[in-house]
């Protein structure tokens, strides 16, 4: 474990990039200290996702990002793209977050579903960020090759920018929850 509480990489970018994920989850997790099941459940509005919604989205999105970084390691491995680190530079893992922060509709599949418990929905974000990080750490000590896979809002991404993707794909939900509980009509505690 490293002083963050996260995992000491070989490679340099993943481990600025688990820093930056690490980060978000303990920002995203320090928001739903103390609450309720009513707040976890309360809608600002008709159609708007509720805060359990949301968190219950967010283990759907980190699961499918898994099973995309899975894919580009196994098709990376199939044309010879796994590199010995040192032997070349990861590529840069920034993305577009300008465009990535405007609304968008979720896809069907990371479409949440209402009334989970607290409980379970930190159980299962737990699973989701165990698998995430097994999946990242096949990749330590190398480097990944262009392989792309696209991405609904950002087109073609390789896996150093999937991987980034979650720590962005939290904050911009984060930014959401605040609001939902600053809200005139949010339950009281």
């Amino acid at each position: 474990m490293g002083a963050d509480g996260g995992t000491e990489w070989a490679s340099v970018a993943l481990q600025e990039i688990w820093k930056e994920n690490a980060a978000a989850r303990a920002a995203l997790v320090g928001e739903l200290q103390g609450l309720s099941e009513k707040q976890l459940t309360f809608q600002p509005a008709p159609g708007k996702w509720s805060i359990g919604e949301i968190l219950d989205h967010l283990c759907l999105a980190e699961r499918s990002i898994t099973r995309v970084l899975s894919k580009i390691l196994q098709q990376a491995a199939g044309r010879g793209l796994i590199y010995e680190l040192g032997t070349m530079e990861p590529l840069p893992h920034q993305i577009d977050l300008a465009t990535y922060n405007l609304p968008a509709d979720a896809p069907e599949f990371v479409r949440p579903l209402p009334d989970r418990a607290l409980e379970q929905l930190l159980a299962a974000l737990e699973e989701s960020r165990a698998r995430l990080l097994e999946v990242a750490s096949r990749a330590d000590g190398r480097v990944v090759g262009s392989v792309t896979i696209q991405h609904f809002q950002l087109g073609e991404l390789h896996f150093y920018q999937w991987l980034a993707l979650e720590a962005a794909h939290e904050n911009k939900h984060l930014a959401q929850i605040r609001p939902i509980k600053a809200h005139p009509r949010f339950p009281k505690a």
